[in-house]
């Protein structure tokens, strides 16, 4: 397991410098087992509810994404790592075990909703919010805004979906630790809704 200050959340990349001693045994540990259809390939992400990333003793969430290792630099003089992690699937804590000799846990798979149709057109004017803001923010900054910068409409969300909406904003941890908890489409679409408020005051009238 590797708490962070952040929620991770399904299909949201995540880079990472691995220094500390337990996370590069942690790291050696994942990596060894792989190959091995037996064992995850990856690790367990949960935000820290109470605490820092650094030197263990926080408090954890329990619902968290199972990551897996997209891109693994280790440097051999130091031992330290950079990799690039894919968040995959929701997970809840059963059970903490001891940090012994880095945070692991039992966990289980969450399952997830089917998508509700109905839900579309509310989604879609969310997306037109958000992109109506990001054409206000190319535009305060006096340059045209590139065409690889997404457009937040139906082709969109049906690609990448709520979270992938939601990982390109700069919504809190909190907002983003809620919808990640969500289990139905009904409340991740309001937690996103009421996300992007939050952010479009913010960013209008420093609120």
């Amino acid at each position: 397991m590797f708490p962070l200050g952040s929620a991770l959340l399904p299909g949201e990349q995540l880079p990472l410098r691995i220094f500390e001693p337990r996370y590069r045994r942690m790291l050696d540990d994942v990596t060894r087992t792989a190959g091995d259809d037996q064992r995850p390939s990856g690790f367990g992400v949960v935000l820290i509810a109470r605490g820092h990333e650094v030197g263990g003793g926080e408090e954890r969430y329990d619902v968290g994404t199972f990551a897996t290792i997209d891109q693994l630099v280790t440097d051999p003089g130091t031992g330290q790592s950079t990799l690039t992690c894919v968040g995959r699937w929701r997970f809840v804590v059963e059970e903490w075990l001891p940090d012994d000799p880095y945070p692991r846990a039992r966990i289980r798979r969450l399952s997830e909703p089917a998508d509700d149709p109905t839900l579309v057109p509310g989604l879609l004017d969310v997306g037109a919010r958000i992109r109506e803001l990001v054409e206000e923010t190319f535009t305060a900054r006096g340059v045209p805004i590139d065409d690889d910068v997404p457009r937040f409409d139906a082709d969109d969300l049906a690609a990448v979906g709520v979270y992938g909406w939601a990982a390109r904003l700069p919504i809190g941890s909190a907002d983003r630790q809620t919808l990640l908890e969500a289990d139905d489409p009904a409340t991740r679409a309001r937690v996103l809704d009421d996300a992007v408020e939050t952010l479009i005051a913010r960013i209008r009238f420093g609120a």
